[in-house]
């Protein structure tokens, strides 16, 4: 909702991924890291991404100058950063064929 108006990328940075954000003058970014995980009872192996960074303010100083936001639209805000950054990197280790091994 909040998001659509913004371009997005994803750039990759030795074990992390960066999605951007940006329109024509505010700027922000997502970084996840892939992790592999190992279970403790049994040796199954699954991939995991980890944000570990995440600095938006920019965009959301953009979205409040527009669209002026509430404590609860910040709740909704920052949830909606969280599973949108996850989406734009999903479809793009999809359609680059990345595999998270």
């Amino acid at each position: 909702m909040y998001l659509k108006n913004f371009s997005t990328s994803v750039d990759k940075k030795g074990e992390d991924y960066i999605v951007n954000y940006e329109d024509n003058t505010h700027y922000g970014h997502c970084i996840y890291r892939s992790l592999q995980l190992t279970g403790n009872n049994k040796p199954i192996r699954q991939s995991a991404l980890l944000m570990t960074h995440c600095q938006m303010g920019e965009i959301i100083d953009s979205i409040n100058e527009t669209t002026p936001l509430t404590d609860k639209d910040h709740d909704s805000l920052s949830k909606e950063i969280r599973e949108h950054s996850r989406e734009v990197l999903t479809n793009y280790l999809s359609s680059n064929k990345e595999v998270l091994d």
